[in-house]
């Protein structure tokens, strides 16, 4: 038990020190977009499908499009995504040491969507992502996301119309 609130207190470190860093980093929306990469934790009723169709909305294809979801365990196979994060995926100091976490984060974004809601293990591993804009819910830290969207939003239709509007609006 002490084992591990030592371990969340210190991945509470991390994330604050990378925030710190993003939040000192100026990000503008690039114009094209022309990558996006998508950190999904599938307790949101979503399907990969809306994630490709939102990719072909904003004029890409599916290769720009890199997604990586939660898993509470590693125990099953995920059918989301070919990629994944669990818990075990952060070393005892609070370091990222997962394969696909790695690899997910050695690719540069244009757009980044934090399309989960508050997760210490995802927001350590977006706040490690390399990526031009940002844009997630209300209920995670301020400083990780450029455009943030109410947790009101219920349906991913929503979420989509409003992310092209308001990719549309901001130069």
């Amino acid at each position: 038990m002490i084992f591990k609130s030592l371990h969340e207190n210190l991945v509470k470190k991390k994330i604050n020190k990378s925030l710190e860093l993003l939040n000192n980093q100026t990000r503008i929306k690039p114009n094209p977009i022309k990558t996006i990469g998508c950190i999904i934790d599938p307790m949101f009723p979503v399907e990969v499908s809306n994630f490709i169709k939102l990719v072909h909305r904003i004029g890409l294809k599916e290769k720009d499009l890199k997604l990586i979801t939660f898993q509470e365990n590693d125990n099953g196979f995920n059918i989301f995504s070919n990629m994944n994060i669990t818990p075990k995926s952060i070393s005892y100091s609070g370091n990222l040491k997962g394969k696909d976490s790695l690899e997910f984060i050695s690719y540069d974004y244009d757009l980044l969507i934090n399309f989960f809601k508050s997760n210490n293990v995802l927001t350590l591993l977006s706040s490690k992502v390399n990526a031009k804009f940002r844009v997630g819910f209300s209920s995670v830290d301020s400083r990780l996301n450029d455009l943030i969207f109410s947790e009101k939003i219920k349906k991913f239709k929503e979420f989509d119309s409003e992310l092209i509007k308001y990719l549309r609006i901001i130069k």
